[in-house]
């Protein structure tokens, strides 16, 4: 077990400093001006201009604006946000995945609905969503597990105790697309209320698959329905009860890099992907006297996906995969609140349970073996069921007129129980001449020799200790500046072997560092920071061959950057909304097989993000809004390979529409002009394939709502 002690010397200071606001908690605090704007995923529930930290926060009335109908295509638009794939992006230069490919490693960046981990793909569907809150750098005090570089919490409407309302939508589009929702929300009487929202959409996709004759290769669609039933008793006590099924069904989506820009395909396997995610919450709330908040949420999420596709990417029979993967969370977080005028303080105990399992089937594929060329069927799996018990809190404490500190910790021990599983279950000799495999069953010689059957476990474990400590200065009425300095933490694991000892890895770390300003006035908001994050054992996916993987923890890495967002009022109905994004990130000390990694860039890691949105409304209900969002260019390896880059981009949107007191009406689009980008690729050499992902090409459709 690895105990990480190296801050506790914040402990002691968090004890004094809590002591401290105590003492104030009963004092009168200088009037603050009223927010609008709250950050609700937060373990404090700060308005945006108290925020010690980078957070962008979108509303739903720029989800609108921007034509956004899922987390992904948010991902696109934001400042140092980049999303390669639906399930791949990263914040910060640092990818939700890790850098590179691996075994069994925990994620970076952990997504939430309404406060639910969530894993599936696909499953954060925008429709009657009131806010996203995307979260940069480490938050593991409020979050735990699978935060070291951030955070995305996507807040849904809540069941209406008041009055009945709710709203449906029509809409069609361009490569067949078509979606449709609704969303209604009533009281029930004595006490309950309800919130139901159910979306669909779909699309039959812009790849022809040339070797099968399929025009609908890359077929997408969607399914969510929401359903949350609430109680109160209007004084100290509520509960709310959220049950959400979503499922996503497409095609395979990768490319071979020939055909891409013509959007054709070349595989022989008819290929597809599935995902079904449910999630089920109980939030309870308590209220005790004027100053104490208790809260329990206790949630379960359960996803299963699976993906058949073309090994090589090409119209030869070369091998085919089924990948399959069962991820189960089971998780309990009790929190107590404590608010005064000049204090506010949260105290947390988090347990939770992770269940995954995966396997990998190979049919067919030809790959080297003790120098001859055998064709194989084999079986890979591998399995982690993780505990993680934690111990958090943060706390704000208003010392003098102007300044304002934060002191936050979290205790954390993870346990696991980590597996591997390889099976060959054929093995043919290959004809180097004529391609085709020779009679008899090699499996017996090769398991005896070079792909021993295995089936093993093996423990891991680690404890850390992770603070937090930030300080605000209100500069005026309108401006406050802060300095946050927190740590971030990913769990160590083991790898997945074919056989012998399971290598183990250790956890990693990170130093991070935000400087900072908010400034509210008026209808305008301009929030900016500069960061730096280093890196201790950072954590790198290697893949060996065609059934190993291999993490080292690197020497040393750091990234750096700023971030720049702003909104506001024109004037003559018009109004703006943009930002900008900056991050270096580097390998410091990092070296493997004889190969030295220093100064490279991390994969997936753009330079700079740019986005830019002009809305007009109009007094007799006319609106029209354009968006631009830019991402320069970014490796997808670590060796920084030139030609396995993914591209800069530039993309456009548009609105133009029409909306009454029920109803609204318009027209959109997206990649106005069509641009063609590849956002991600893999290469390998050993095996003889590679392939590259291809963002969205031009969309448009028009779309009719009505609200009642």
């Amino acid at each position: 077990m690895i105990i990480r002690t190296s801050h506790r010397r914040y402990a002691s200071l968090a004890g004094l400093l809590l002591g401290i606001g105590a003492a104030h908690a009963e004092t009168t605090a200088p009037e603050k001006p009223l927010e609008e704007v709250i950050v609700s995923g937060g373990l404090l529930q700060r308005s945006t201009l108290d925020t010690v930290a980078s957070i962008s926060i979108v509303p739903a009335e720029q989800l609108q604006a921007q034509n956004i109908r899922d987390l992904y295509d948010l991902l696109l638009r934001q400042p140092n946000l980049n999303a390669a794939k639906e399930d791949k992006f990263s914040v910060r230069g640092i990818s939700n995945e890790g850098v590179g490919p691996g075994g069994t490693g925990r994620p970076t960046v952990s997504i939430f609905i309404d406060g639910v981990r969530q894993a599936g793909r696909g499953v954060a569907n925008t429709w009657d969503v009131r806010q996203v809150e995307f979260y940069r750098g480490p938050q593991s005090t409020a979050f735990g597990p699978g935060s070291l570089a951030g955070a995305v919490v996507i807040q849904t409407h809540e069941p209406n105790y008041e009055s009945a309302d709710g709203e449906l939508k029509l809409g069609g589009g361009n490569y067949g697309g078509r979606e449709a929702g609704i969303a209604f929300g009533a009281p029930l009487g004595a006490g309950f209320a309800f919130r139901y929202a159910g979306e669909t959409n779909q699309t039959d996709g812009e790849v022809t698959n040339i070797t099968l004759d399929d025009d609908e290769w890359q077929a997408r669609k969607r399914y969510m329905q929401r359903l949350k039933l609430g109680w109160t008793n209007d004084s100290w006590y509520s509960a709310t009860l959220t049950g959400q099924v979503s499922k996503l069904r497409e095609g395979i989506e990768y490319l071979p890099p020939e055909r891409a820009e013509n959007r054709e395909s070349t595989d022989n396997v008819d290929g597809y992907y599935r995902d079904d995610t449910t999630l089920l919450a109980l939030t309870q709330r308590a209220s005790i006297g004027n100053h104490w908040q208790l809260s329990l949420t206790l949630s379960h999420s359960d996803t299963d996906n699976e993906k058949l596709g073309d090994y090589d990417v090409s119209a030869e029979d070369n091998g085919s995969f089924l990948n399959a993967t069962t991820i189960k969370n089971t998780a309990g977080d009790l929190r107590l609140r404590y608010t005064a005028p000049r204090w506010t303080a949260v105290a947390g105990y988090y347990r939770s349970r992770d269940d995954l399992s995966g396997t990998s089937y190979t049919r067919g594929l030809t790959l080297s073996a003790g120098g001859a060329l055998v064709e194989v069927d084999g079986l890979l799996g591998a399995g982690r069921i993780a505990d993680v018990e934690a111990l958090y809190m943060e706390s704000d404490i208003d010392l003098f007129s102007r300044w304002m500190l934060t002191v936050g910790m979290r205790y954390e021990e993870n346990e696991a129980e980590n597996s591997s599983l390889f099976r060959l279950d054929r093995a043919q000799a290959v004809d180097p001449i004529t391609g085709t495999t020779l009679p008899g069953n090699l499996s017996p010689v090769l398991k005896a020799t070079v792909f021993p059957d295995s089936d093993n476990s093996f423990p891991s474990a680690d404890s850390v200790f992770l603070p937090k400590l930030g300080v605000t200065y209100e500069a005026s009425e309108h401006l406050k500046l802060f300095l946050t300095h927190s740590q971030g933490y990913r769990a160590g694991s083991v790898d997945f072997v074919t056989s012998g000892e399971a290598p183990a890895y250790g956890p990693e770390y990170t130093e991070n560092f935000d400087l900072g300003f908010r400034f509210h006035r008026g209808s305008w908001r301009v929030q900016g920071s500069l960061f730096h994050v280093d890196y201790e054992d950072m954590q790198v996916g290697v893949r060996i061959d065609a059934t190993n993987f291999r993490t080292d923890n690197a020497g040393e890495a750091r990234a750096r950057g700023v971030e720049l967002e702003f909104s506001g009022d024109l004037g003559a109905g018009f109004s703006v909304f943009g930002g900008l994004g900056y991050v270096d990130s580097q390998f410091v000390t990092y070296e493997d097989d004889g190969v030295d990694f220093a100064g490279n860039e991390f994969p997936n890691a753009p330079r700079h993000t740019r986005n830019l949105g002009v809305e007009y409304h109009h007094p007799q209900g006319w609106y029209a809004s354009v968006t631009w969002s830019r991402s320069s260019e970014s490796y997808t390896d670590r060796e920084n390979t030139e030609s396995l880059q993914a591209d800069a981009r530039d993309l456009f949107g548009a609105r133009l529409g029409y909306e009454a007191e029920s109803f609204r009406v318009e027209l959109y689009g997206q990649n106005l002009t069509d641009k063609f980008y590849i956002t991600d690729q893999f290469s390998s050499p050993s095996l003889g394939i590679e392939g590259v992902w291809a963002g969205d090409p031009k969309e448009y459709g028009a779309r009719l709502s009505y609200r009642f």
